[in-house]
This record gives structure tokens, C-alpha cells and sequence, in this order.
């Protein structure tokens, strides 16, 4: 009877620790929501592959960078950067606290070690913290940002602080996420970081936490070439348009369709599609989190992010959203914004909504050599000493690929698409190409 009991009581123990462990495990879990790949609705009509983009690979930071005192080392590598973000999935938030300030905000609790995630434009924190991030908070800020600071050496928990586009608002959030585990990501990305430099353009810029920061250097960045395909009109059509399509003219190159109640206009020359709904053009949604969370939405389901696009510009007055292409980590620019796709939401539907038609097929070796690009403190040096640039107006900087279809091979078999390496300045709100000292 002795030994019975014994036994009982020795596999009580064990449930009890069984239990104990998928408890654990229940609460810590963390699923993979970046990796989330679902086919769309097969009767939802598309204009690409039917396969859906997780939005926390649209909405993301374009580059990461790491201060340690003076030591600045970043990276635009998209899998380091998701590392780091994929730390906050689904994490508690246990305190917010928002500060402010009529200059620039002072972050006096923030040590000399932190990670910084820059975004190319503004943000809104409710939207990014809730449904990209998924974080447990007791209610969600109303402020817009473009950069986060991951303060990780202050104590054993990780504080998050979000800095707004004039750097006079922050949100502070106390999280439970672990400093250690941080660390640990970003020593494991330790090789793939370059020297960073941080730049001042105006008072804004003198703090450390605010700099515009860039690499020293462009090291072996080439020149790419693709096959390019072509989005089908009529596919396009059959999303913006629906069924009741009418083709109005064909003129010089230029194709316009409309049904009830809008209008689309295709450039065959320069492979472009526009289309506004005039039935919507006084109820244009003004409020940017419902018009990111909606476009991304139109634009998914309808297999719309053709080639790599994030979030890159965001319109407060009008409402429009901008979806850039990426390459190779790096921002792709078009000057006819065929690298673009720009949507703007109504009250109930998509307002307007303008991309180019071309996308990314097989690779081609490219017979051009890139020319070297100049070092981050010549780029800085030129615009400074430019008496036709407000320097006080550089907001952002960024290497990107200048998107271009070259017509002057005859022996070429198949169109193709061509990406070269320039540095583009934000400059004034809108993203221009570095030429020599001058912006274009």
C-alpha cells in the first residue's frame, strides 16, 4: 500500500509539472506571422501570382543601425532587420508614457547603447503597434513616426521609444521584451554591419538620437539588368474596373477605359497605369492609419505587390500612399514612379490608385560597369556647399537603384529593366537623385 501511494503521488508531481511547462509554453508562444505566405481568394481577380505579403514585410524599417557610444555600425539587410522586429511580435507592453517638447524631445533615461530602426516616412503608431506588431497594450498613442529606438542596456527588460517625424514627440514603452535576446541578434549581425556616419543638417539634427544616419561607404554596388514582364491591362481592368468596362479611345500610345463611375488612363510609352474614381473624390479618406490598413488590404488581396514593395510615403493632406519597390534591400526610383504604387481610399473603395506595368522577370548579366559612388561626407559636403539647396531642408538619405529601360540594343531579344546605384536625398518631403553636387 506504502509503495501505491509512493507512485500516486510521484505521477501527481509529474502532471503537475507537465501542466506547469505547457503552461509556460502557451504563454510565451510566439507565432511566426512573418512567414505567413496564403494563397488569395482564387475568385478574387489579380493582376500577378496569387500569393499574399505578410504586412510586416511592407510596413517595415529600411535600415537598422547600432550606436555604441561613438561606435555607429548599420546595415539594410531586410533578414537582420526582421530579426530584430520579429523580437516584438505579439509582446506585452506594461507602461507607455508620451513626451513632448515645443524644440526636440529629450530622451534622459536612454543609455549610450541602442538600436535604431529608420523608416522612410511617417508612420502612425497605433497602426504599426496593433496590427503589424500585434502588441498587448493598454490602449494604442496617436502619434505619427519615422524612427524607433531599441534601448536595451538601461535594464534587464528592453524600452522602446518612438520618435515622431519633428523629433518633438516620443512615445516610451516599457516592454518584457529581454535586453539579452537583443543583444544577442544584433551579435549574431555583427558581419553584416558597415561603419555608419551621422550627419547634422539643422538644429533638429545636433542630437545623436535624431542625426540623419547613412553608410560611410557604397562598397560593390553594381549594376543590374532583368527580363521585364508586363502586367496585363486587362487584368488590371477586371480589379479597378470590374465587369462593365468600356474602352473609350486609343490615342498616341494612350488607352482610356471608365465604367460607372471612374476613369483609367494607360501609357503605353512610358508603361503606366492611372485610374481615379470620380464618384469618390470628395470622400477621400484623410485618415492615414485607415488609409494604409485599407490600400494594403486592396492592393494584397488583389496580388498587387507584384515585385518587393513597402510602405515608403505617406500624404497626410491628400491621403495618398506610396509603395516603393525594393532591390536587393535597397529602394528602386523611377522619375515616370514606375517603381511606385500610390493609392489613395475613399469612403468605401480605392480613390485612385497608379503603378507602373513593368516587373521584374530573370536576371541578365548587365554589360555596364556602375560608376563609384561618392562617399556619405562628399554627398554631405556637396549639398552644403550648393547655394541652390537649403540644407536645413535634407531630411533623409538613402542609397537606391534608378530604374530604366534601355532602347538602344539592337541585338537585345527580350525588353529589359535596368537598375543603377545612385544616392537619393529627401529633401524638402520628396525623395530626389544625387548628381554631382545638385539634386535632379
Amino acid at each position: 500500500m506504502r509503495n501505491r501511494e509512493v507512485i500516486k503521488s510521484a505521477i501527481l508531481i509529474i502532471l503537475v509539472l507537465v501542466s506547469v511547462f505547457m503552461t509556460y509554453r502557451v504563454w510565451t508562444f510566439t507565432p511566426e506571422l512573418t512567414d505567413l505566405e496564403t494563397d488569395v481568394n482564387t475568385d478574387t481577380p489579380s493582376i500577378g501570382p496569387k500569393i499574399s505579403k505578410p504586412i510586416d514585410s511592407v510596413i517595415m524599417p529600411f535600415r537598422m543601425i547600432n550606436r555604441n557610444g561613438t561606435d555607429v555600425k548599420g546595415t539594410s539587410n531586410v533578414k537582420d532587420i526582421k530579426r530584430i522586429t520579429d523580437q516584438m511580435l505579439s509582446k506585452e507592453v506594461k507602461k507607455v508614457d508620451i513626451l513632448s517638447s515645443e524644440s526636440v524631445v529629450e530622451l534622459e533615461d536612454l543609455s549610450e547603447r541602442y538600436t535604431i530602426l529608420d523608416f522612410p516616412d511617417s508612420v502612425p503608431s497605433e497602426m504599426y503597434l496593433n496590427q503589424v506588431l500585434g502588441m498587448n497594450m493598454s490602449y494604442y498613442p496617436k502619434v505619427n513616426f519615422d524612427r524607433i529606438l531599441v534601448d536595451t542596456k538601461s535594464t534587464n527588460e528592453a524600452v522602446v521609444y518612438l520618435l515622431s517625424e519633428d523629433k518633438r514627440k516620443a512615445v516610451k514603452l516599457q516592454t518584457t521584451m529581454k535586453s539579452h535576446k537583443f543583444d544577442q541578434i544584433n551579435k549574431a549581425a555583427a558581419s553584416d554591419l558597415k561603419p555608419y556616419t551621422g550627419i547634422i543638417t539643422n538644429e533638429t539634427t545636433t542630437n545623436e538620437i535624431n542625426q540623419i544616419y547613412a553608410p560611410e561607404t557604397a562598397d560593390n554596388m553594381n549594376i543590374y539588368r532583368y527580363v521585364s514582364n508586363k502586367i496585363s491591362v486587362a487584368d488590371l481592368n477586371d480589379v479597378i474596373l470590374g465587369e462593365s468596362v468600356i474602352a473609350r479611345s486609343n490615342e498616341d500610345n494612350i488607352s482610356t477605359y471608365n465604367n460607372n463611375t471612374g476613369i483609367s488612363t494607360v501609357n503605353e510609352e512610358k508603361q503606366t497605369y492611372r485610374y481615379t474614381n470620380l464618384s469618390e473624390d470628395e470622400n477621400r479618406q484623410k485618415d492615414i492609419s485607415k488609409s494604409i490598413t485599407n490600400t494594403f488590404k486592396f492592393i494584397n488581396e488583389h496580388a498587387g505587390y507584384t515585385d518587393e514593395f513597402r510602405l515608403f510615403d505617406t500624404d497626410q493632406k491628400t491621403g495618398k500612399i506610396d509603395y516603393q519597390m525594393f532591390l536587393n534591400n535597397y529602394p528602386v526610383f523611377n522619375d515616370d514612379k514606375l517603381s511606385s504604387i500610390e493609392a489613395v481610399w475613399g469612403r468605401d473603395t480605392i480613390n485612385e490608385y497608379n503603378r507602373g506595368l513593368i516587373t521584374t522577370g530573370v536576371a541578365v548579366p548587365s554589360k555596364k560597369e556602375a560608376d563609384e559612388l561618392p562617399l556619405s561626407e562628399e554627398v554631405r559636403y556637396g549639398l552644403a556647399s550648393n547655394a541652390q539647396i537649403d540644407f536645413n531642408k535634407v531630411t533623409n538619405m538613402a542609397i537606391g537603384y534608378d530604374l530604366s529601360i534601355p532602347n538602344n540594343e539592337i541585338d537585345n531579344l527580350q525588353d529589359t529593366i535596368e537598375f543603377t546605384p545612385k544616392w537619393y536625398i529627401k529633401y524638402d518631403g520628396e525623395w530626389k537623385r544625387y548628381e554631382n553636387g545638385g539634386l535632379t
